[in-house]
């Protein structure tokens, strides 16, 4: 989808993200971890200090899919010290009404490149096995099923695939004469 500008959220966009992060949570119950009900009770410092990737110490890509100013994705790529090598991705979503337009694998391409160049060898997520078009999505941009289903969270009957992409990295051309 060309309209559909995606970009890195900066710190001083907190806001911004908390809207679209309670929206998705609002949405979409079902597909992640955290909940609505949990999140929409954190202070604005909280929501600041989750785009203070620094005073954090993350190496992380929180990213916004806008079209026309507003936002219809969003998504973050995250590595956890001490393993480098493995990037994650959470809080995938794309506004229901806009889905099946590309603007997923955009976000999985942008943050694919970004974990090539932070010489990362796979990415991991986790989908919940009933949003069977998320795990269509991820399954045709390269992901697979990798070890058993678990519990979306404690207390839920819903059950998370983890899943896994092998990144790699292109060949550097030879040298020659």
């Amino acid at each position: 989808m060309s309209d559909v500008n995606i970009r890195e959220v900066p710190p001083q966009d907190w806001s911004f993200y908390k809207s679209v992060r309670l929206s998705s949570l609002e949405d979409s119950p079902d597909s992640f971890g955290s909940t609505y009900e949990q999140e929409v009770l954190l202070s604005d410092a909280e929501w600041q200090a989750r785009l203070d990737l620094k005073l954090r110490g993350l190496s992380a890509l929180p990213l916004i899919a806008e079209l026309d100013g507003r936002a219809v994705g969003l998504a973050w790529g995250v590595m956890h010290e001490p393993d480098t090598k493995i990037a994650h991705i959470y809080q995938m979503w794309v506004c229901p009404s806009l889905r099946g337009r590309g603007i997923a694998k955009s976000l999985l391409c942008e943050i694919s490149t970004w974990a090539l160049n932070k010489g990362c060898e796979r990415i991991e997520l986790a989908v919940t096995t009933i949003n069977e078009a998320a795990v269509s999505v991820y399954t045709s941009y390269g992901y697979t099923p990798t070890g058993p289903i678990e519990a979306l969270r404690a207390g839920s009957a819903l059950m998370v695939q983890p899943m896994v992409k092998r990144l790699v990295a292109a060949a550097k051309p030879e040298n020659t004469l």
